[in-house]
């Protein structure tokens, strides 16, 4: 008979090998030897069962795991083991969403690690977001693709309340998802707006999709149109765009522009087929709908190049127009200096916070306004967008109180 040593030992070895279905033979044909609860206090046995049943997809078992062997889960392992679920190739945000429940994140560990990574040659050091953060980060996830908008709201609000400083843009992602939630919830006005400064920060074209859903929603095509081109001119795998491709179809058909309509439906169905994805009926019968002869796979290529071609022109036009007017910045929004970095000779810079997204600013000791700006200080500012020699930055126009 082995010892529990021996037994999680054992356990562990399979795992390194990657050998998950005979851990989970190994477990059920000895498991019987120990109590279900010197099982459950070990962390061992419990931190690699859980991978096992991760690795799997036997997520029901983990639960039943969990509630027969009466485990409390140790924090220090539970970021570990979050992880496992997003490496899969299809996340199960369900399992995620109730795997999030068994702790509770004020007993999560706040502290942010360093790794050495290496970028053009050289080594640099990488600050990892900690356990909390990456709790928030995948609860919220989770409640919006499970459809729990308005818990997907106000968590995401927690969580821009919650850190000072965050990781992997996540101060992004949680206002993207106040917005998306607030859309689903039927305040798409609010939505819209919220998505439009997300997007000043972080130009992808899911984003860029996003906004032209709202303004097609609106009956505004002219603008859906002008970001659905940008979305889908923008850096991203065209396969992963079908759903965008069906949208500027659905916009070109709105705008009577009927046979490059049924092109872009085309290209998403022919795409859909080609990675061995089911066509929806809806796009079917949008094809059928317009009457034209459908275009076989083989032709994809000659497609792609043609549509490609269209989508170019508008990006020479909108380069155009950027090269006419790079001075152009932002509407000015309001905000709320939050912190100070340096106060000196050179000047003031810091942060400050405009609904629930940190800004970065600097202003010369020059500045007519630099004395008054101060921790607590509402401003006006306005954003200036990124060009290619420089990042995005922000310039404070008037102190409000």
């Amino acid at each position: 008979m082995p010892t529990l040593f021996e037994f999680s030992q054992t356990i562990r070895n399979l795992n390194k090998e990657k050998k998950f279905s005979e851990t989970l033979k190994f477990f059920k044909d000895n498991k019987t030897e120990f109590r279900p609860e010197d099982i459950g206090l070990n962390k061992f046995v419990v931190y690699e069962m859980i991978s096992a049943l991760i690795e799997t997809n036997h997520y029901d078992v983990i639960f039943t795991f969990i509630e027969q062997h009466n485990v409390v889960l140790d924090e220090k392992n539970f970021g570990y083991l979050l992880k496992k679920f997003k490496d899969k190739p299809s996340v199960n945000w369900a399992v995620v969403n109730k795997f999030c429940d068994l702790v509770s994140f004020d007993n999560l560990d706040t502290d942010c690690k360093t790794i050495e990574v290496e970028r053009k040659g050289e080594k640099k050091p990488m600050e990892l977001a900690s356990d909390k953060e990456n709790w928030f980060a995948f609860k919220t996830k989770a409640l919006f693709e499970t459809q729990q908008y308005q818990e997907c709201f106000e968590l995401s609000k927690k969580a821009l309340e919650t850190f000072e400083k965050f990781h992997y843009s996540n101060e992004i992602w949680f206002a993207r998802r106040i917005a998306l939630s607030k859309k689903h919830l039927g305040n798409s006005e609010e939505a819209l707006n919220e998505l439009l400064q997300v997007l000043r920060r972080k130009k992808e074209w899911f984003i860029q999709n996003e906004v032209a859903e709202i303004y097609k929603e609106n009956g505004d095509f002219d603008k859906a149109f002008k970001y659905a081109i940008e979305a889908i001119n923008n850096f991203g795998d065209l396969e992963y765009k079908v759903g965008l491709l069906v949208l500027i179809a659905n916009i070109l058909e709105q705008k009577q522009e009927k046979e490059l309509s049924f092109k872009h439906y085309m290209l998403s169905k022919l795409l859909r087929q080609q990675e061995e994805w089911k066509v929806p009926q809806t796009l079917d019968y949008a094809l059928q709908n317009l009457g034209f002869a459908q275009i076989p796979l083989e032709q994809l290529p000659n497609l792609k190049r043609e549509l490609k071609n269209y989508w170019n022109t508008f990006k020479q036009e909108q380069t155009k127009t950027f090269n006419k007017s790079k001075t152009t910045t932002n509407e000015n929004i309001e905000g709320e200096i939050i912190e100070i970095r340096n106060n000196n000779e050179r000047g003031k810079d810091g942060f400050l916070k405009s609904n629930g997204q940190k800004y970065y600013f600097s202003v010369s000791s020059n500045f007519h306004l630099s004395p008054n700006i101060m921790v607590g200080k509402k401003v006006l500012f306005e954003i200036i967008p990124a060009t290619d020699n420089k990042k995005e930055q922000t310039r404070i126009k008037k102190i409000l109180t």
